[in-house]
């Protein structure tokens, strides 16, 4: 080999390397999503996630998340940022207004329980392709139970077009929490758990419910997140509310990726240890409480392994504390 080849021949031999280390393709984004494995009913129930590539927080990325409770049913639905520097390439659709209304359309922002309310939305096509798309509202007690998720529309909206949606009536249960209220707005193709995503930031309204007619106004906002993360939370009725599995579903299209993942929770009630026929029978009672009461102050075994609530091998206050608290509770099975 001539002398003057090997310079050349070095030379090739490194750009043939960074040649292959380029071709090899980084891994995907991933979601995380963590929760308690296990609730009370009637506990809060916090999800929180965030969006990493290679072990690193990203910070612009739209997660759409959604929770079906035991029944299949989906009972809560949001759209939430990991960051502000959210590109508009995953958002080509805005949501331009969104307000709780009247019968006749017109802003209307306290509202009576036992009555009905309404709610105007507009949104915009800022691409210049139309989208097939869904918009739906997700509504939250004041005391953080899911009241319901429904959808408004179903239909095409074309580049450049602005739409204004609205719905009458959404009837308002009797026995409503009192106090203020917050409705969410989302647009998405399909719902997370058939692999959809969010076209939109989700737009946020509040509103009261009252004993009576007053009026008082009340100004949307806009939910903030802290940066690289996302989190939703939620309760469950303790006065009738099912027990068993809830599946948390979140997806983001991070370009050129889909991102999804799964994850669920188990909803129990604790203090229900026994029943007419001594086994759990849905609610927590007098039979409950005495069962618990007749095993304080002993090891398991011979205690009843039933009555040790906290799983800590003796029956104590903590256990008398963990049924009295559940007293009155009562589930229902999906």
């Amino acid at each position: 080999m001539k002398p003057n080849q090997k310079p050349l021949l070095t030379l090739l031999s490194i750009i043939i390397i960074l040649t292959l280390i380029n071709t090899v393709e980084a891994a995907p984004p991933i979601i995380n999503l963590t929760t308690k494995p296990v609730h009370n009913l009637g506990e809060k129930i916090t999800i929180t996630g965030n969006i990493t590539s290679d072990g690193s927080p990203i910070t612009d990325a739209l997660v759409t998340v959604q929770v079906l409770n035991p029944r299949n049913e989906t009972i809560a639905l949001r759209s939430l940022t990991t960051g502000t520097n959210l590109p508009s390439s995953n958002t080509p659709i805005e949501i331009l207004e969104f307000y709780p209304c009247d019968s006749a359309g017109n802003p209307k922002y306290t509202f009576k329980r036992g009555g009905d309310m309404g709610f105007k939305i507009k949104i915009k096509n800022n691409a210049a392709t139309s989208y097939t798309i869904i918009v739906s509202i997700y509504i939250q007690y004041s005391n953080e139970l899911p009241f319901k998720v429904f959808e408004i529309y179903f239909g095409t909206i074309e580049p450049g077009e602005t739409k204004s949606i609205g719905t009458w009536p959404v009837p308002i249960p009797s026995d409503a929490p009192l106090g203020t209220t917050k409705a969410y707005a989302n647009v998405i193709d399909k719902y997370p758990n058939n692999n959809g995503r969010a076209y939109a930031l989700e737009k946020e309204t509040t509103f009261q419910i009252t004993a009576s007619t007053s009026s008082t106004s009340y100004s949307s906002t806009q939910t903030q997140t802290t940066e690289g993360t996302f989190t939703i939370s939620f309760i469950t009725n303790p006065y009738g509310g099912i027990l068993g599995n809830y599946t948390i579903h979140a997806t983001s299209l991070y370009l050129p990726y889909l991102l999804t993942a799964k994850t669920t929770t188990k909803v129990i009630l604790i203090g229900d240890i026994t029943g007419s026929y001594g086994v759990p029978d849905g609610k927590v009672d007098m039979k409950d409480v005495s069962l618990v009461s007749k095993a304080f102050g002993k090891t398991v075994p011979p205690a009843d392994p039933k009555c040790d609530l906290n799983k800590d091998g003796k029956v104590d206050m903590k256990d008398v504390s963990l049924v009295s608290k559940d007293f009155g509770k009562y589930g229902t099975l999906p």
